[in-house]
């Protein structure tokens, strides 16, 4: 799994920043670290959201063997 966090935020605000936490992860190239997403292995999952912990949420990955 790779895990995301996010910085602290106002509690109102969760569904914006969740918003702007997939964009992120949508943009993301795990294979910079030897990973490619896998996300037919397994779900994704997220905390629940709190606002001063940030937002965390977690997607699958799978080893690039070479």
């Amino acid at each position: 799994m790779m895990v995301f966090q996010g910085q602290p935020y106002d509690d109102d605000k969760f569904q914006e920043v969740i918003g702007e936490m997939w964009e992120v992860m949508s943009n993301y190239d795990p294979e910079i670290y030897g990973f490619k997403w896998a996300d037919e292995d397994g779900p994704r999952f997220q905390l629940a959201p709190m606002g001063y912990r940030g937002y965390i949420e977690a997607r699958p990955v799978r080893e690039i063997v070479a």
